[in-house]
C-alpha cells in the first residue's frame, strides 16, 4: 500500500493512522508494525489527509480525492460515522480543533474552506468567505517595519 498521510493518535502514542492510495485508512501499533489494528474502507478514491481527534481516542477524520470528508470510530462495529460531500473538487486539507470538541475544518481544490461542528448537531458545513490572493504581494524586508 502507498501511504499519502499519517497522524499520531493523541491518546495513545503507539498508534498511528495512515491514509493511502488504495482508498483505505489503516491504524498501526508501532510496537507491532507487521499488521494493522484496523482497516477502514469507505472512500471512493485515495485518502489525502487523516487526522486523529484530540478529544476521542478512537475517532478519526479523513479527506479524500472523492471530494468527501469522513468521520470514523475505528473501534466501532460500523466505523464510518458520517460522510460530508460539500466540496466540488478534491478535498485535500483537514484539521480538528484541539480547543472545541468536534470542530473540524476542510479545504479543497475548489478553493473553499469549510468549518463545522460534528458533535453538537450543527447544520451541514457552510463555506467561509474566500480569501482572494493579492494581485501584487507586499514585499517583506527585515527591519522595514512591515509585518509578514
Amino acid at each position: 500500500f502507498e501511504a499519502l498521510c499519517c497522524d499520531w493518535n493523541k491518546w495513545n502514542d503507539c498508534v498511528i493512522a495512515t491514509g493511502s492510495v488504495d482508498k483505505t485508512v489503516r491504524l498501526w501499533d508501532i510496537r507491532n508494525p507487521s499488521r494493522e489494528l484496523a482497516t477502514l474502507v469507505g472512500h471512493d478514491y485515495a485518502v489525502r489527509r487523516v487526522k486523529c481527534s484530540p478529544h476521542a481516542e478512537s475517532v478519526i477524520y479523513t479527506s479524500s480525492y472523492d471530494m468527501t470528508v469522513g468521520m470514523w470510530d475505528w473501534k466501532a462495529p460500523t466505523p464510518l460515522l458520517n460522510r460530508w460531500a460539500h466540496h466540488t473538487e478534491f478535498a485535500v486539507g483537514l484539521d480538528a480543533s484541539c480547543l472545541v470538541e468536534g470542530l473540524v475544518a476542510s479545504c479543497g481544490w475548489d478553493e473553499m474552506l469549510y468549518a463545522w461542528n460534528t458533535v453538537d448537531g450543527s447544520p451541514p458545513p457552510v463555506p467561509l468567505p474566500r480569501i482572494a490572493p493579492t494581485a501584487s504581494p507586499m514585499p517583506f524586508a527585515p527591519g522595514s517595519g512591515v509585518q509578514a
